[in-house]
């Protein structure tokens, strides 16, 4: 299981909106704000998750594995990464 932020450059905002909400469920994209999203993805590399979302070759935007996290945000931003990271130790652990 992986965590990725994955930002829109430029204009590319809808665009990567719209590859992200058919490809990837609601319970595995946190939409930060429009243009900023974290997706969980297991076992993707960022290039796998471009791939598999289906990025339109024409779209600005970078991709960056979470693999830890630090700073002042909404709680419920918080707990969705505490949830996915949890789910992630117990995963492990079975």
């Amino acid at each position: 299981m992986a965590l990725y932020f994955l930002v829109a450059l430029g204009d590319d905002a809808p665009v990567l909106q719209t590859a992200l909400s058919s490809k990837i469920s609601k319970e595995n994209l946190y939409t930060i704000e429009p243009g900023k999203w974290i997706v969980e993805s297991p076992n993707t590399t960022s290039k796998e998750l471009a791939d598999a979302i289906k990025v339109p070759d024409t779209a600005a935007y970078f991709i960056v594995p979470v693999t830890g996290y630090f700073g002042l945000a909404q709680p419920d931003l918080w707990e969705w990464l505490a949830a996915k990271i949890s789910a992630k130790t117990v995963a492990r652990a079975s």
